[in-house]
C-alpha cells in the first residue's frame, strides 16, 4: 500500500508542477478539509490536496458533503500556504484516496519536491530550445 501512496504523491508533484494548480475541499463555515495525522505524531493536522478536481470531488461525502472543490494556484500555494503550514506543523496529504489514506508530507518537503520538479522542467525546456 505504501508504494501506491508514494506513486500518488509523485503524480501529485508532476501534475501540479505541470498545470500550475492544485485542489482542495473548502467549507464556507469549516474552512479547508483536514484531518488528524495517522503516521506523524508531530503533525497538528493534515490538510488535504489533490492534483485533479475529480479526485477531490470523490471525498465530497459524509463529513465533507457541504464542501466545494476549490482550485489553488501553485503561486498562491507557495506564497501563502506552505511556510505557514510548516510553522504550524501542519502536514500535507496529497492525492489521498477515498479511505483517507496516503502519505503525510511535511510542507517544506512538498515545497522542495515541487520546486525541484519545476527546475527540472526548466532545464528540459532550455535543452530543447
Amino acid at each position: 500500500m505504501k508504494e501506491q501512496y508514494l506513486k500518488n504523491a509523485e503524480l501529485f508533484v508532476e501534475q501540479v508542477a505541470a498545470q500550475g494548480e492544485l485542489f482542495g475541499l473548502f467549507g464556507e463555515d469549516q474552512g479547508w478539509a483536514n484531518c488528524h495525522a495517522h503516521d506523524n505524531k508531530d503533525a497538528t493536522a493534515v490538510y488535504l490536496f489533490w492534483s485533479d478536481a475529480k479526485q477531490a470531488a470523490k471525498l465530497q461525502s459524509e463529513e465533507w458533503a457541504d464542501y466545494q472543490v476549490q482550485s489553488i494556484t501553485l503561486d498562491l500555494f507557495f506564497e501563502s500556504w506552505l511556510d505557514g503550514m510548516q510553522k504550524q506543523q501542519v502536514f500535507a496529504g496529497v492525492n489521498w484516496d477515498q479511505d483517507l489514506c496516503g502519505l503525510e508530507i511535511e510542507a517544506m518537503v512538498l515545497k522542495n519536491a515541487l520546486v525541484e520538479n519545476l527546475q527540472q522542467k526548466d532545464v528540459e525546456t532550455a535543452e530543447v530550445e
